[in-house]
């Protein structure tokens, strides 16, 4: 940040403030006032960096220039031109030592001015050092500068030859670059409603959602992509992306790219494969590499839905050798592979005396092997296909039918007692029963007809609803900020505000009540923003940001692997999808807040009374019409 400071032996404050009113967020600008020093700053991302202007509008101290504050272990060296910066020890990955590497450039840079705190606040002229907790001061002598700023995790060289393609650019023409790269992807929805503020959300969610996945490879001196191979602790060619947890995004973001950017799902599978090669196992959560945070393998879904969709097919058969692979082999820790693989082999569950989130991981596992199942079948594997499809079925062996839950069982086949339904974590996995006992994407009929029927499925799941927002935090031993975000909305044990609910209220059109979808949808539109707070829960790499896009579409993909949607309410009077070769019209009439159900629906000018839609039908239309109304109308629609 810009500061100002007098004798840097005596270390002044350097918070700084600043009024939110005042500043300009966009996705491709950032500008603040820092009423305490006096400076406006203004900065440009690019893809490996960024341009910042720091005008410094009263001088009034001895010296004025940047402030940097090194987290953990870091390093610095001055440039003829600037700084050098290196971070490292700082993500708890496969490589401690993983380093990211800065260089800017400061024009004016007065070395003699200069220095740097230690974690003891002791200070430190020198034109290099490394150390803990480091707070560089870096002066210059003009009151206005434009630094440019470029990264790396390769190496400080590579952050150099980054920092060489941004030499050219000003902070003007940089800022037109990023907003046509980003109004590339924003534009390609158009709205016209006469809701601006729901106008406004949807177009801050798409901005979120097209922040992830992240890349983490960079381009070499031949523009070739290299990454940093964590495990392996080197550089290696090829394509890598980040900052992707698939059990959150599986269910949202990879179904709105396969519509609005189907283009790059072919890069992101390519580098789910260069994770697979290094480290022997399909990624579960890179932050930047395995974390390993969450159950089962939700990238098969992934590329189940990307199979099933016709996209990327010449990856499919490396794809699926790397899924059952994946799925085959013991995992060599925590981080990576299926957790109780062999048990789930023996018992057709995993065993709630053995492990944690038991429930979770078997509806994971059982998900998981539908969508290998899946990707045989496109590829024309039959038998492999069959014998996926099959084991997908082994989510029902913890199915308490009095109950209706799913439910822990242990190794002896016995439910784990006592069992309370609103109890969280323990056997579940951010939730209790209420929100984990549905999550056999691939298999709601079958489920529905396990639990008795329409009938009683549709009683379940409106109990889910009515049912008062109760928690135990059970197997968490506190209060875990899920459980206190779903009291808050006080949407009953409909806890939108995280991934296990996103598909819930759709489960009522499987059981003939698509009212019910649809002003449950409507109401929960109201609880998203475009404010700082305008989310019900996590953000969760952009998967949040999704459910609100899909919700305001007018569908949803409850079961990505089938390519499918099931058809909601949309918000909008008039919506264009821009696809590659044509758009497509979605137009809502009567579109007033107070009517909340779907009258009648027509496809390319024809009606339609299906709850759901392919994917290939979708894509390949020109037209979706809605008409709503007041009350519903059962007549206009039929069952799944």
């Amino acid at each position: 940040m810009g500061v100002q400071w007098q004798d840097p032996e005596n270390r002044p404050d350097f918070s700084g403030n600043y009024r939110p009113s005042e500043a300009t967020f966009n996705a491709h600008h950032l500008a603040i006032y820092d009423d305490h020093f006096n400076v406006q700053t203004e900065l440009v991302p690019s893809t490996y960096g960024a341009i910042i202007r720091y005008d410094f509008q009263q001088l009034e101290l001895a010296h004025h220039g940047l402030m940097i504050q090194l987290p953990d272990q870091g390093g610095f060296k001055y440039t003829t031109t600037g700084v050098q910066i290196a971070v490292s020890d700082y993500h708890g990955g496969e490589d401690p030592n993983l380093t990211m590497y800065i260089e800017l450039t400061i024009p004016g840079f007065d070395p003699a001015s200069s220095g740097f705190y230690d974690d003891q606040n002791g200070w430190h002229q020198a034109t290099t050092g490394d150390g803990h907790q480091l707070t560089l001061l870096l002066a210059t002598t003009q009151a206005t500068i434009d630094c440019h700023l470029a990264t790396s995790y390769i190496s400080a060289e590579q952050g150099h030859l980054n920092l060489s393609r941004l030499s050219a650019a000003d902070l003007t023409s940089l800022k037109n670059v990023s907003a046509a790269q980003w109004n590339d992807y924003l534009s390609r929805v158009t709205i016209q409603d006469h809701h601006p503020a729901l106008v406004q959300t949807f177009y801050t969610c798409l901005y979120r959602l097209f922040l992830f996945p992240q890349r983490f490879y960079e381009l070499d001196q031949d523009n070739q992509p290299i990454h940093y191979d964590t495990k392996a602790r080197m550089a290696k060619p090829g394509l890598l992306y980040t900052n992707n947890g698939f059990w959150d995004t599986a269910k949202t973001v990879y179904g709105l790219f396969s519509i609005l950017a189907p283009e790059l799902l072919p890069r992101f599978l390519q580098g789910f494969l260069t994770s697979y090669q290094e480290t022997g196992f399909l990624p579960r959560w890179l932050a930047p590499d395995e974390r390993g945070m969450m159950p089962g393998n939700l990238v098969d879904s992934i590329i189940a839905e990307s199979a099933r969709k016709g996209i990327a097919l010449d990856l499919m058969p490396e794809l699926l050798a790397a899924m059952r692979d994946s799925d085959s082999k013991p995992a060599q820790s925590e981080r990576y592979g299926r957790q109780g693989s062999d048990d789930y082999e023996r018992l057709g569950y995993i065993p709630a005396d053995k492990y944690p989130e038991s429930v979770n991981w078997t509806q994971d596992y059982s998900y998981s092997d539908y969508c290998i199942g899946q990707v045989a079948d496109v590829l024309g594997d039959t038998v492999v296909a069959d014998t996926y499809w099959k084991r997908s079925k082994r989510y029902l062996n913890l199915l308490d039918a009095e109950s209706g839950f799913l439910r822990p069982k242990n190794s002896d086949g016995q439910f784990k007692e006592p069992f309370v339904p609103d109890r969280w974590g323990s056997d579940y996995t951010e939730g209790s029963a209420w929100q984990n006992s549905y999550s056999a994407f691939h298999d709601i009929p079958e489920l529905m007809a396990a639990l008795g029927g329409a009938e009683r499925f549709d009683a379940q799941l409106t109990a889910l609803c009515n049912t008062q927002p109760s928690y135990h935090v059970g197997g968490y031993q506190m209060v875990i900020h899920e459980m206190s975000e779903m009291a808050a909305i006080d949407y009953g044990q409909l806890a939108i505000s995280n991934q296990p609910s996103f598909h819930l209220p759709y489960l009522f059109s499987y059981a003939g009540h698509p009212e019910k979808t649809q002003v449950l949808i409507k109401q929960l539109r109201k609880l998203f923003d475009a404010s700082t707070t305008g989310f019900p829960g996590d953000e969760d790499n952009g998967s949040m940001a999704g459910w609100f896009i899909f919700a305001c579409l007018g569908f949803y993909p409850v079961c990505p692997a089938d390519a499918t949607y099931v058809l909601g309410i949309p918000a909008f009077d008039h919506v264009t999808l821009h696809l590659a070769d044509h758009d497509i019209q979605l137009n809502t009439a009567n579109n007033h807040d107070h009517n909340n159900f779907v009258q009648h629906v027509a496809l390319n000018g024809h009606d339609y009374s299906q709850q759901t839609i392919t994917h290939q039908q979708l894509i390949n239309s020109t037209s979706i019409d809605v008409r709503l109304g007041l009350v519903p109308n059962h007549s206009t629609t039929d069952n799944h």
